[in-house]
């Protein structure tokens, strides 16, 4: 991949997410560059490979956003359930990933959208009521997945990709056959599944214990660490988290202290996140110090929202999920070699 290539595809992501804000500011709605800047994600599917597969991969990772979204907001009627609409999920999507070979960030940002839609506040104890203003709310992302669409269309064309790629072997097998290749070469898939949906079960509760302040941060780190799958990496990306998170959130503090303009905070947020596209796979400290200040310029359009209320939260929503996840997988790490060397004495 040369450089232009990969100058091109962080440059899609800010064009997908300029869609939303530059709609939202020429139509005075500051709700279509908060939500919809969300939907904006979708273009994170986008693959080097043709016109046709990411025209798919955007639509459907869109459509997956959106219905986490709607979930998450539907489950905040009956926050209790929280914890296991998430195990669930998060079971389910893990699986799914690995049948289907799906790159990254595969179904992190389902994950996170379902978060961001359970915090949802209702401003209505009737239940109906409620159901509609999530339909509304959740309408927004539209405007995201279509800037997506167009971003992805528009940097396939400039990489010149074909329209259409054939389908090569692993394509071209039934889901069933798909799922013994994949558990072929992954035969602790089901167990690796488990443990981390067991991991943001616990997250999601704890998220919901702290909920009064903006908890769901929690599971949000605990499912950007599992991202790393392996104990090595989801370490390097604890690390990672928290030093960037610190950096982050100096920065967005700083940003939200200017009291900028919509517009300055538009043009802001497409280069913060243009420069967390280029940097996320390169180094993922340096990539948060980029999501951060991102999380927060977003919180602060259309609310009331002080800084001092926000940086505390995040930090700590940052801390305990990472920290959570990272020594809940470690002590799952170290019982399996316990049990497998216990399986090897016995052998001998």
């Amino acid at each position: 991949m040369n450089l232009t290539t990969k100058l091109l595809r962080p440059l899609g992501s800010g064009i997908a997410m300029g869609v939303p804000l530059i709609t939202g500011i020429l139509s005075k709605d500051p709700m279509i560059c908060s939500v919809g800047a969300m939907g904006a994600f979708s273009y994170l599917a986008f693959q080097h490979r043709s016109f046709s597969y990411n025209l798919k991969a955007i639509l459907i990772h869109g459509f997956a956003l959106l219905s986490a979204f709607i979930l998450g907001a539907i489950t905040s009627l009956i926050p209790w359930s929280a914890p296991f609409i998430i195990g669930c999920l998060s079971f389910t999507a893990f699986l799914l990933s690995k049948i289907y070979r799906l790159p990254k960030p595969d179904y992190f940002f389902v994950l996170m959208l379902y978060a961001t839609g359970f915090n949802f506040h209702h401003q209505t104890q009737n239940v109906t009521a409620a159901l509609l203003a999530i339909l509304h709310q959740s309408s927004y992302l539209l405007y995201g997945i279509v800037g997506s669409l167009a971003a992805g269309l528009l940097i396939s064309a400039a990489e010149r990709l074909p329209f259409h790629l054939p389908k090569d072997r692993f394509q071209q097998l039934s889901l069933k056959d798909k799922y013994y290749v994949a558990l072929y070469h992954q035969p602790e898939m089901f167990l690796k599944a488990m443990h981390f949906s067991m991991i943001l079960f616990i997250a999601t509760y704890s998220g919901y214990l702290l909920r009064a302040s903006n908890g769901y941060w929690i599971l949000i780190s605990a499912a950007a660490v599992l991202a790393g799958e392996h104990m090595e990496n989801i370490k390097k990306r604890t690390i990672g988290r928290v030093l960037g998170g610190i950096v982050g959130l100096l920065l967005g503090f700083l940003l939200m202290a200017l009291d900028l303009p919509l517009e300055a905070k538009a043009a802001i947020l497409i280069v913060l996140n243009v420069l967390t596209e280029y940097f996320m796979p390169v180094n993922y400290t340096i990539a948060n110090f980029f999501t951060n200040p991102q999380v927060l310029l977003l919180m602060t359009i259309g609310s009331s929202f002080v800084p001092l209320h926000l940086i505390p939260w995040r930090f700590s929503g940052t801390l305990i999920g990472s920290l959570l996840a990272m020594g809940l997988i470690f002590l799952m790490d170290f019982a399996l070699k316990q049990i497998q060397q216990s399986m090897i004495y016995r052998k001998e």
